[in-house]
Parts: C-alpha cells; structure tokens; sequence
C-alpha cells in the first residue's frame, strides 16, 4: 500500500468526510455568493473528488462503480466524466481559474431577458461561467453556486453506495 493511500488531511479519512467538506465549502459559497475565494474553494473541493477517489477506494468498491482497479491514470475521472458532463465543466473552471479576468461592470447583456436571471445586483447572479459564443442563447450561462450544487447532490447520490465495511479508510 502506498503512503499516498494511508495519509489523511485535516481529520479526512473517508470520502464521506471529504463530500461532507465539499458541503461546507458549497455552503460557505453560497452565504457569501459574490465572493470569488468561496466559489473557487467550493469548486476545487468538487474538482479533487475523483482524485480522493482515483486513491481511496478499495477493491470491493471500484467493482461497485465498475471501475477499473488500475490506481494510476485518469480512470475514475474519466469513468464520471462520462456520466455527468458537469464533472469536465468543474474540472475546466478548477484549472482554468488562474485565467480569470474580471468582467467589467460596464457591459451589458442586450436585449431584454437576453441573460440569465439570478440572485445579484440588477438581477445578475454573481458568477456566472459563459459557455461561449458558439452555445445557444438560453444554454450559454451557468451560474456557478447551481453547477456546484448539482454537482455536490450528484455526488452524494453515486457515493451513497461506498459502505463504511468496504474499506472506506483506503485499506484493500
């Protein structure tokens, strides 16, 4: 076993813990939505998931979520990845979020109900993701609090099946 697999950050042993950490950080993002630090923590957090996971699971478990027992690569995050499109959308803003410029104040989305309705000032929500020219009108905008909540619940709902007698603590 390797030392990677045994070691533990801030009380974090299970991935139980780690999605109840990702709880908090959405939750934090949420109380205080205008704020870039607690949207890129809650979205960080979201994006190591298959990370904890690539190293944590035992044997027992990847057979449960038909993953491969190879511990190195990319199969889990490929293997959710292609089951929720979000997850590669995470993964894109954690690593381009070094990138980020802020888009000043002064521009306007056109048009009446051209843009997307949320919880900020004048009806904007505060951090969105633009998915680009080339999408739709209506697909273009994500709000980033909503991408991690359905995120955070799709999480919990796949993991429910990771039981505490199989290893939860990176044993095989």
């Amino acid at each position: 076993m390797s030392q990677r697999q045994n070691s533990t950050m801030f009380g974090m042993k299970t991935i139980k813990d780690y999605l109840a950490f990702c709880a908090q950080a959405v939750a934090e993002f949420e109380q205080d939505q205008a704020n870039v630090l607690r949207a890129f923590g809650a979205i960080l957090a979201l994006n190591h998931i298959p990370d904890w996971l690539q190293y944590k699971l035992s044997s027992d478990q990847r057979q449960t979520f038909g993953i491969p027992c190879l511990k190195s690569g990319h199969p889990v995050k490929d293997h959710f990845e292609g089951q929720n499109s979000d997850l590669r959308l995470v993964r894109q803003i954690a690593n381009g979020f070094k990138h980020l410029t802020p888009n000043p104040r002064d521009k306007v989305v056109s048009g009446y109900g051209s843009g997307p309705y949320g919880v900020g000032p004048y009806g904007a929500s505060y951090l969105l993701v633009d998915l680009g020219q080339e999408v739709q009108s209506v697909d273009r905008w994500v709000v980033a609090l909503d991408l991690c909540r359905r995120t955070l619940d799709w999480w919990n709902g796949q993991l429910a099946a990771v039981s505490p007698s199989q290893g939860e603590h990176g044993h095989e």
